[in-house]
């Protein structure tokens, strides 16, 4: 344990294999914090998605829409890039003590909401600590260990930790069908038709929306507008085809449904603020 100003702290890092990311989800670091009574931290300063459980103490949590609540014991909330959640220390009898998971791929937004959170019910209370903990401990073992092979433990050990925790909102009557959500419906539509040179219209249409009605309603859930979403799933996946492949600039392009190198190039340099080549001329 680490021993800083405001906390205490274990962390793990993980660096994503090529492996692990064919799978649509992916963990990058996990740890244990035990706060002191100046603990603040904002959802934006953590990198990827992320799923923080109290095992212990209080927390005093502010959503992105300004209402607060005092998180306990057998908690979970969620945190959304993008989505702004504050959450600090709260005197109770225990120190706060959280463990927390970072992970990204592009089911990660639609596990999150298939398991019952979202932007306005960011937190759930109630889960049963027996059944999640031993799942949480082995991928702390996996972590600790520092393996660098391209192996999958990392991954399986995540989707078995959230099919506990899907399990779970099942029987409490949590869970989120997607079927019933249009909205994420469309989400996943982006997420395997983006390279496919969809416009927003066609996003819209498949959610029975307008153009106008779907942007507003898809901003206000997501705090990004369905264009922005659809460029930063472009421009990850450029960004994986640049550090992972030697495929030429035209092909990229083309991959991800730009019609020439220049016109990738140019979306790039706008979203990244540097140009693709600076990624290639490093390697």
């Amino acid at each position: 344990m680490l021993d800083l100003p405001h906390e205490t702290r274990a962390m793990w890092l993980h660096r994503p294999t090529p492996l692990e990311k064919l799978w649509g989800i992916w963990p990058l670091s996990m740890g244990l914090t035990i706060t002191k009574p100046t603990y603040r931290m904002a959802s934006p300063a953590v990198s990827g998605y992320g799923l923080v459980y109290i095992d212990g103490g209080v927390a005093h949590f502010t959503d992105s829409k300004g209402r607060e609540r005092l998180l306990g014991k057998n908690t979970l909330f969620c945190l959304i890039p993008g989505v702004m959640h504050q959450y600090s220390h709260a005197e109770a009898e225990q120190p706060l003590r959280m463990y927390w998971i970072a992970f990204n791929g592009k089911q990660s937004l639609q596990m999150l909401h298939r398991i019952g959170f979202s932007e306005d019910n960011p937190f759930i209370a109630g889960w049963d600590e027996s059944r999640l903990l031993p799942i949480w401990q082995s991928m702390e073992q996996v972590f600790a260990s520092e393996e660098t092979t391209d192996r999958l433990s990392f991954v399986l050990l995540l989707i078995r930790w959230f099919d506990e925790l899907l399990e779970q909102a099942r029987q409490r009557g949590y869970e989120q069908l997607p079927s019933t959500d249009l909205l994420l419906g469309s989400i996943e539509f982006m997420n395997h038709h983006f390279a496919s040179g969809i416009r927003i219209q066609d996003v819209a249409k498949h959610a029975g929306m307008t153009r106008s009605h779907y942007t507003k309603v898809f901003t206000e859930r997501m705090g990004c507008s369905p264009k922005a979403y659809l460029q930063r799933l472009r421009m990850e996946k450029a960004m994986q085809y640049l550090k992972e492949t030697r495929f030429s600039l035209a092909e990229i392009a083309l991959a991800i449904s730009y019609p020439d190198a220049y016109a990738f190039s140019r979306a790039f340099s706008q979203y990244y603020g540097y140009p693709p080549s600076r990624i290639r001329s490093t390697d």
